[in-house]
Formats: structure tokens, sequence, C-alpha cells
């Protein structure tokens, strides 16, 4: 059996062996790499950032919330603070929240054809989870339709992208009228 480079943790550098076990979903031995990174270099926010993806996958938000925060002490432009923000705020249902960051984290991203197209599917999706249980008013809905057609324009054939136009086309609708919200659970009339 040959054996590579990538098959020896020893060989890959320790941020490399942290991007390695998140793959491979052992968020705890993410963690612990990171730790000991973060001991030769405190500031590097992509150590930080790696550690709050390891911590939001645990389920330890507070930790990795505290952790985001700090970072965007040090500088508010880095975009990928805003988008682990959103999926910590996103695995809470925290929906409203997580709109915001997944918003924000595109317009901080410095150069557009460098964004995460997902993160208009996350953004829009955080409405149409509100829609689900507290409802969404006419702006909401015209802005979830907006976000997903994002999505659809730059991933055109994505995995999602035929669902979400089927839901867009079933959505736009039910606009509800001012002053209301839409509430609907996608399952019946």
């Amino acid at each position: 059996m040959a054996t590579f480079a990538q098959d020896d943790d020893e060989s890959l550098s320790e941020l490399a062996q942290a991007q390695q076990a998140m793959r491979r979903k052992e968020f705890l031995k993410a963690e612990h790499i990171c730790l000991r990174m973060l001991v030769q270099h405190p500031s590097d926010n992509d150590i930080r950032h790696l550690l709050s993806h390891a911590l939001i996958f645990q389920s330890r938000f507070f930790e990795a919330d505290s952790l985001l925060k700090k970072v965007l002490e040090s500088d508010t432009n880095l975009a990928g603070t805003y988008w682990y923000m959103g999926l910590s705020a996103e695995r809470q249902a925290k929906d409203l929240k997580a709109v915001g960051y997944f918003k924000k984290y595109v317009v901080k991203t410095a150069n557009p054809l460098n964004v995460n197209v997902s993160a208009w599917l996350h953004a829009a999706s955080g409405y149409r989870r509100m829609m689900h249980k507290e409802g969404i008013t006419t702006a909401q809905l015209d802005e979830m339709v907006y976000l997903y057609n994002q999505y659809l324009e730059a991933a055109p054939t994505d995995a999602y992208a035929d669902n979400v136009r089927a839901f867009v086309d079933l959505v736009k609708p039910r606009k509800p009228a001012p002053g209301q919200k839409l509430i609907w659970d996608e399952k019946g009339e």
C-alpha cells in the first residue's frame, strides 16, 4: 500500500492538520490543534476563524461567538468573521441575525468574485425559516426572493438550484398585504 504525505498527519502543517480534521468531522481534534497554534500566534484571525468553526460544530456557541467578537474588535472588515457569525446564529435558530451576518459577509467581501455564493442561499433560507415560524413581511419576502435570485444567478446549476427556483415561483404570489405577515409552512395551501 502506497503512503502519501496526506496520510501522515505529521507531514502536514498544523493548519493543514486542523483543516483536515474539520473535513473529517473531527471537531475536537481541530479545536486542540487550533488552540496549540494560537499559543504561538494569538492574534491570527485565520486560526481564530477555524477554531470558531470547530466550536460551532460542537454546539459551543457562546465560546465561538465570544471568539468571533474578539476578531471583530481587531478588524471589522474581515468578511470571514461575518460568515462564521452567520453560521453560529443559524445553528442557534437566530434566523434574523443569521440573515444580517450573511448579508454583511457579502458586503465585506472585497472582491465580489470571491463571495461564497451559498451566503445568499443561507440568508434567504433564514427568511424562509422565519416564514415557517413567525411569518415574514412584504419587505422580507421581497428580500428573500432577491437573495434567492442572487444565488441562482451565481450558481444556476448548483444542486439546490431547481428546488430554489420552484420555491420562488410558489412563494411570489403569496406576498402578504402591507402590514400583514406571510406564515406558510409550504405543506399545504
